[in-house]
């Protein structure tokens, strides 16, 4: 009994010492990013507090996974081991605006809104301005606003119910999705129609009651420019979508279907995205599923015995 439990012991601690796939999702993509803006560094002011923060980001990663390695059995190590990627990522978020011309130099949003016009005839934010109403400005940022739910709600249910397998399957699709939109905006910078062509826009600024100023205030103060394509909010969205089908089964993908295109939606009514962004942010989000399920041995969560 003593020497099992010696090996089970030994069993756990080299399972929390392995890297997981959630854990090279994130290295690889502080390295690509640090890369990035080491060779376009003329285009980031203090360039090099920037390189100091991925390597801090990467160090506190390494040692996340050394302290669970050492303390496999203490609960919130191995929920923080597998969750971290979701409370890492507004800070990666942050830490993308101020970089995202490294690539390219400048914005890209003329050819946006020329792909726009040759492939809808016209700037679909232009058409719904037609539809436009207090109401359904606040339905569509209540729309909008809704991703925060997408990324808080299904890991802390999951965590209160002790599901560690599932969590990391979420974990994992959602960060394959999210951080791959945060590579997208340095390859692509765009502004977004409500910067271009902003002076087409009628009326020129939406207006809601209450949750409609709350993003405003939010987008005005938090959100980071040019940080458009792919749409995060779509990726981070449908990737949860696709998860939870699989984890908890068809009847609650069915109940996030609707709302889930109504997000997909409110970012082009909002004017924050290009319909190219929004599909390109589903894309993300199918590629990141798919990529997981076929890597699913090596995610513990597998397929979480749903139903598909």
């Amino acid at each position: 009994m003593y020497d099992a439990a010696r090996s089970a012991a030994r069993e756990r601690r080299a399972q929390a010492r392995a890297y997981r796939p959630v854990d090279v999702i994130v290295l690889v993509y502080l390295a690509v990013v640090a890369v990035l803006v080491t060779a376009g560094h003329d285009q980031v002011e203090r360039w090099w507090a920037y390189l100091l923060a991925y390597a801090a980001m990467a160090a506190a990663v390494l040692a996340l996974v050394t302290a669970h390695a050492r303390r496999p059995d203490v609960a919130a190590l191995a929920v923080l081991r597998t969750a971290y990627p979701i409370v890492l990522a507004p800070l990666a978020y942050t830490l993308v605006g101020p970089t995202v011309l490294v690539v390219r130099g400048g914005y890209r949003d003329a050819g946006m809104n020329a792909f726009d016009a040759a492939l809808w005839g016209g700037q679909p934010s232009r058409w719904l301005d037609g539809l436009v109403s207090r109401p359904l400005t606040e339905l569509m940022y209540a729309a909008y606003m809704s991703y925060y739910l997408y990324i808080v709600v299904p890991p802390l249910l999951l965590i209160l119910r002790r599901r560690q397998a599932a969590l990391e399957r979420l974990v994992t699709t959602v960060a394959a999705a999210v951080y791959t939109c945060y590579v997208g905006f340095l390859i692509l910078p765009v502004l977004g129609p409500r910067h271009s062509p902003a002076g087409q826009l009628h009326p020129p600024e939406l207006t809601g009651y209450v949750l409609a100023p709350a993003q405003q205030w939010l987008m005005a103060h938090a959100d980071p420019v040019g940080t458009c394509f792919p749409s995060a909010h779509v990726a981070g969205a449908w990737a949860v979508v696709l998860v939870a089908r699989r984890i908890w089964g068809r009847p609650v993908f069915r109940r996030l279907l609707l709302p889930t295109i109504l997000l997909t939606v409110s970012v082009v009514y909002t004017r924050y995205h290009y319909t190219a962004d929004a599909a390109a942010g589903l894309a993300v989000a199918l590629a990141a599923d798919a990529l997981v399920s076929r890597t699913g041995r090596r995610v513990s969560g597998g397929s979480a015995g749903a139903p598909r």
